[in-house]
């Protein structure tokens, strides 16, 4: 039996595989399990033009605030469960179209990530039928089934670059535990060239096997595992962190005058180069330990 391969990999060397115009896709849903860590990274980085699917958050938020983002695609763009916030950066660029988006459907987003799994250039779904977002997807085709005769949408498989994908925990062959749910990522996973896992812990597989029904990301489909604690804050990572309200409201301060939102990229984007930098920026060791207690 052949030994298991160690993919741990650097977040710098995750970000070599991120090219100018690349599309990539951002695991995670509204304010649940945002790879953050890297989103920050990327922003950081010299890298521009970039195509971004998510179940979007403050990950695209940021990323278009920072001037990467040439087209979103997206089911919506929310704060989930976090009332009065709103994603200004993203309202802004939809308003004075400083970039493009593609709205859709949520079962059209997963037929599209399905179908680029598969390796077929569509599927077939009604999902999108007798509403605007064929309107304002003219590229999107209606077709006739060839057995009934039906009308149905033709989704475009939505092929990645790169997917990035936040995990509880990994080993480093590139199992990943996720406990909550998957959601859009399992399809990510096998709609991506390269897969990179976003562990807060990298652990053995045989502690990960005393659990195996949240081992959820299977190591064929991943191409590197990265270990960065806390890294999908601000956002939650159920049940070892909630959202810290309190970040989120001040990046939301910010982000409301586009004047002002370089503020808050130079104190915890570009002013950091490290993890631990940015921890100790948002409180240190005994605020997290607080949000891994139920605090706010």
């Amino acid at each position: 039996m052949f030994p298991a391969i160690d993919k741990r990999v650097t977040a710098a060397e995750i970000l070599s595989e991120i090219k100018d115009g690349s599309v990539i896709g951002i695991g995670g849903w509204g304010a649940t399990r945002k790879p953050m860590a890297l989103v920050r990274a990327i922003a950081r980085s010299p890298v521009k033009d970039l195509t971004v699917l998510s179940m979007a958050g403050q990950d695209l938020d940021l990323l278009i605030g920072a001037k990467k983002v040439k087209k979103a695609i997206f089911p919506f763009a929310v704060y989930d469960e976090i009332p009065g916030m709103a994603l200004y950066n993203f309202r802004r660029a939809r308003q004075e179209a400083t970039a493009e988006f593609m709205e859709l459907s949520e079962y059209m987003v997963l037929s599209g990530l399905r179908a680029a799994g598969e390796r077929l250039p569509f599927l077939p779904v009604r999902s999108g039928l007798g509403s605007d977002i064929l309107t304002i997807n003219p590229e999107i085709k209606v077709i006739e089934a060839p057995y009934t005769g039906e009308k149905l949408v033709a989704m475009p498989a939505l092929h990645l670059d790169v997917a990035i994908i936040h995990a509880n925990a990994a080993d480093p062959s590139g199992y990943g535990q996720v406990l909550g749910p998957m959601n859009m990522d399992s399809a990510m996973v096998r709609a991506a060239k390269k897969v990179f896992l976003c562990a807060d812990r990298i652990v053995s597989v045989d502690e990960l096997g005393q659990h195996p029904h949240t081992v959820k990301v299977w190591r064929p489909f991943v191409t590197g595992v990265v270990e960065i604690p806390y890294s999908a804050h601000p956002s939650r990572s159920p049940p070892d962190y909630g959202v810290d309200m309190a970040h989120m409201r001040e990046y939301t301060e910010h982000a409301a005058d586009a004047q002002h939102f370089p503020a808050y990229l130079d104190k915890y984007v570009y002013g950091v180069e490290t993890q631990e930098a940015y921890l100790e920026k948002v409180g240190g060791v005994a605020r997290l330990i607080q949000l891994s207690r139920g605090g706010s």
